[in-house]
């Protein structure tokens, strides 16, 4: 609060007043009273009127101070109405009730929105379980006679099986809360997970795979990062250059903040592994490489391929993001796109 919006705000009733003191001297001098006579009243009630209004001025600059303070001081600021009991004055404890009000009412709605939202992860969850159920015992009959139909129906249920992880993921993603538990995880057992959930995609699309012998273990949540591969594992056999046999190459090499190359098996503390995984596929163009991690974004080859969500790179980013892993991704159109996955190494003492 500045003086300025303050005496803007107090001109009316300081005029009102000034034209009032007017009116009573022009009586006053009317009975006879001199001018001389009356100055000392006028000097007496202008100065009073004055001082109120600057005592009043710097009684409301401190107050809005104290509100301030407080309001920094709060790390959750929708607390405030419960906390302030500053009110010094019936209009400001008028203010204060029904500021209050509104706050308890806003905590009412938000608790419910939690519960409602909360309510809803887990019917989704739940659903997502039932699904997999007969999708894991039609794959079994399914498998038992290897053909051609039967091959189909397999890749359509690993299809069917990746979309149902998009919206479990998705559904923790917008909650507040989530399962994570970082640990030591192997990364070439999550890798052959990886693919072998994905066998009946990479068998049918005769994908040649380039996987080094040793790759370091590293802190993560195996189950996220088993998500990010399947993503990524998917959309280069989904976005695969047309006429070429589709190649994927997984890489690694060791981060140390001054130097890296390929893994020697040294684990140093404080080293990052950053796992590359290459395509020869369509590519990114370069105006689309910047958003491919945007919601909903699906880019010049999403509206090629009508399947495409513009969910999975998203989902991963956000749950990269909230593990504190790196991603990103580099693409030439028409010869490549590397997903690129930075991780804390483990580390041996």
């Amino acid at each position: 609060m500045n003086g300025r919006m303050y005496w803007r705000q107090q001109a009316v009733p300081v005029l009102v007043q000034v034209m009032c003191l007017c009116a009573a001297s022009l009586y006053l001098r009317a009975l006879g009273i001199t001018w001389v006579q009356l100055l000392p009243l006028v000097l007496a009630y202008m100065g009073s009127l004055i001082l109120w209004n600057l005592l009043r001025f710097y009684r409301k600059r401190n107050y809005f101070h104290k509100m301030a303070v407080l309001m920094e001081s709060l790390d959750e600021k929708y607390l405030f109405p419960q906390v302030w009991k500053g009110a010094g004055s019936w209009e400001e404890a008028g203010y204060y009730c029904l500021l209050k009000e509104c706050t308890k009412s806003m905590l009412e709605e938000t608790e419910e929105a939690r519960r409602v939202q909360m309510e809803y992860q887990e019917r989704l969850e739940t659903y997502v379980h039932d699904m997999k159920q007969p999708i894991s015992v039609v794959s079994l009959i399914a498998g038992r006679e290897k053909n051609g139909e039967n091959r189909a129906v397999l890749l359509e249920l690993e299809k069917m099986n990746h979309l149902l992880e998009q919206i479990l993921y998705f559904g923790r993603s917008e909650s507040a809360h989530s399962d994570f538990l970082i640990q030591k995880v192997n990364t070439r057992d999550v890798i052959r997970e990886c693919l072998s959930i994905n066998k009946q995609l990479l068998i049918q699309n005769k994908v040649s795979l380039d996987i080094p012998d040793t790759i370091p273990g590293v802190y993560a949540d195996e189950k996220a990062l088993l998500f990010v591969l399947n993503q990524i594992i998917y959309n280069a056999v989904t976005y695969q250059k047309p006429g070429e046999v589709p190649r994927i190459t997984i890489s690694c090499l060791v981060l140390n903040g001054k130097e890296s190359g390929a893994w020697d098996g040294s684990e140093t503390p404080g080293n990052k592994l950053l796992l590359q995984v290459r395509d020869n596929g369509c590519g990114i163009s370069p105006e689309d490489l910047p958003r491919i991690f945007e919601k909903g974004f699906t880019g010049r080859n999403g509206r090629e391929n009508r399947r495409s969500t513009g969910m999975g790179l998203y989902l991963c980013k956000k749950i990269c993001g909230r593990l504190g892993i790196g991603l990103s991704a580099s693409s030439e159109k028409g010869i490549y796109t590397q997903i690129n996955i930075c991780l804390p190494i483990l580390s041996e003492k």
